[in-house]
């Protein structure tokens, strides 16, 4: 048990555990080996980090087992029921894997509030979305529920495909963020901060225009007629310019020392995942609290539609008709947030600081070996000929270097 204890600590402190339970054979008695030992779990057990991971995991465990809970409760009744199931198991499976895979390949996590946030509001998102989800799918599968309270329509089958590409995106948002967290992914916690700032503007945002998603029945009920314009005209800024400067103002803040980059490569890396995150974390937003304000439309309806009295009936109906109609809007941001971030992002990104990392890596204009192909020409003339052949020596001799290094 001890040794497997100390499994769960990082790979830089295995050694100091093992020392741990070598000494323990050196203690004469057995009562003395016994309390040796749970002093060394003991140890373990105080480490910061250890206590971080063992709170994550409980608490990894815990929403796990409530996902699986509200999948499997009652009997199965046909589509949604499958859909759901295939859900939570692909959900669940993702989240518990890609966190090894990620620190086994980019290192643990960077030592900064703005990363630990970063993930725990990531995969606090995701969750929260999945139960949204598994809610809203109960609604449109079972009718017989609402049946007593008036007449609605029946439910569509649907298509495997849009779900396979939710859940593909899904775990690409996961290895995302797990990927620009991570210590050997070189991005600074000034660029998450500032792709997760203007990620939450942007969701809140989308959000407060689309709390019921966009369909024949879905409203915003809090910005009525043309008091919904100015949002909107923020909501297209935020979405198309957010990317834009989010890229430049992280790549400008960066002063390349992102480890053995150089200066101009570690520019466009850093506003590149400013870019991105800023999409991915709105679309984040978004998709968890709309579809989770559509699932608990019942117990909201008072404060989305203050002063207005609807019976059970009526509110039964457009809680059936939204789902249908507003959720699916929720899986076309989830699917081009991220790429309209990428894209924006990059183009910034490689458009201001190009041409410099061309020049830095000795491909651009005055950088760079000759065509090996062409003729020699003549010698230089003149008292300056071997000053530029041991300047043309050098320069040909630090390129070389740096290729190869």
């Amino acid at each position: 048990m001890a040794r497997t204890v100390g499994r769960l600590l990082p790979a830089e402190r295995r050694d100091w555990a093992e020392a741990i339970w070598a000494e323990a054979s050196e203690v004469p008695s057995a009562l003395g080996r016994v309390g040796w030992l749970t002093g060394g779990i003991w140890l373990i057990a105080k480490e910061s980090f250890m206590v971080s991971r063992v709170r994550n995991s409980i608490m990894f465990a815990a929403a796990a087992a409530f996902l699986a809970w509200m999948a499997w409760q009652g009997t199965a009744s046909g589509w949604g029921t499958t859909v759901v199931r295939v859900m939570v198991t692909i959900t669940v499976l993702a989240l518990a894997a890609l966190p090894r895979l990620a620190r086994r390949r980019l290192g643990p996590a960077i030592d900064s509030r703005i990363a630990r946030s970063l993930r725990a509001g990531g995969y606090a998102s995701v969750l929260a979305l999945i139960v949204a989800l598994v809610e809203l799918e109960r609604i449109k599968d079972v009718p017989s529920r609402l049946a007593r309270l008036g007449p609605h329509n029946q439910p569509s089958i649907g298509l495997w495909f849009p779900w396979g590409l939710f859940l593909l995106m899904l775990a690409g948002y996961v290895a995302v963020i797990l990927a620009v967290t991570a210590q050997r992914s070189r991005v600074t916690p000034g660029t998450l901060a500032i792709g997760g700032g203007g990620g939450v503007a942007l969701g809140v945002v989308m959000y407060v225009i689309m709390p019921l998603g966009v369909g024949q029945y879905a409203t915003a009920p809090w910005l009525p007629g043309s008091d919904i314009d100015p949002v909107v005209a923020v909501a297209w800024f935020l979405l198309l310019g957010g990317p834009l400067a989010a890229a430049l103002l992280a790549g400008r803040r960066c002063s390349g020392s992102a480890g053995p980059l150089p200066p101009a490569e570690a520019m466009i890396r850093q506003g590149v995942a400013a870019g991105i995150l800023v999409t991915l974390v709105g679309s984040l937003v978004v998709c968890a609290l709309g579809p989770a304000t559509l699932a608990n439309l019942g117990a909201l309806t008072h404060l989305l539609y203050p002063g207005q009295h609807l019976n059970p009936s009526a509110v039964a109906n457009r809680e059936y008709a939204l789902a249908g109609n507003g959720a699916p809007f929720y899986i076309l941001i989830w699917i081009a947030f991220p790429i309209i971030g990428l894209g924006i992002g990059a183009i910034t990104a490689l458009c201001a600081w190009g041409n410099q990392s061309a020049r830095q890596q000795g491909r651009g204009p005055g950088g760079g070996p000759g065509d090996p192909d062409a003729e020699p020409g003549p010698p230089p003339a003149g008292p300056s000929a071997d000053l530029r052949d041991e300047g043309t020596s050098v320069a040909a001799g630090l390129y070389i270097a740096t290729r190869g290094s």
